[in-house]
């Protein structure tokens, strides 16, 4: 049983980078999120603001949502 524990496992990780958003500037790469905080503004209300890389090593765009 361990082994389906195991590839189960890792399934669940590669379909969740499949996931991803595409970058919007160039089109090739897939998001990552490096940052996430409550937002400045709406913060009190359980609002958080999340900074987003590019994956593609010509990119590299910042996107904060």
């Amino acid at each position: 049983m361990s082994i389906f524990v195991d590839l189960h496992a890792v399934a669940a990780k590669l379909s969740s980078e499949d996931n991803r958003p595409i970058c919007a500037c160039c089109g090739k790469g897939r998001l990552v999120m490096i940052d996430e905080r409550p937002d400045p503004n709406f913060g009190i209300l359980g609002m958080f603001q999340q900074t987003l890389k590019c994956d593609s090593a010509e990119c590299g765009n910042l996107t904060i949502v």
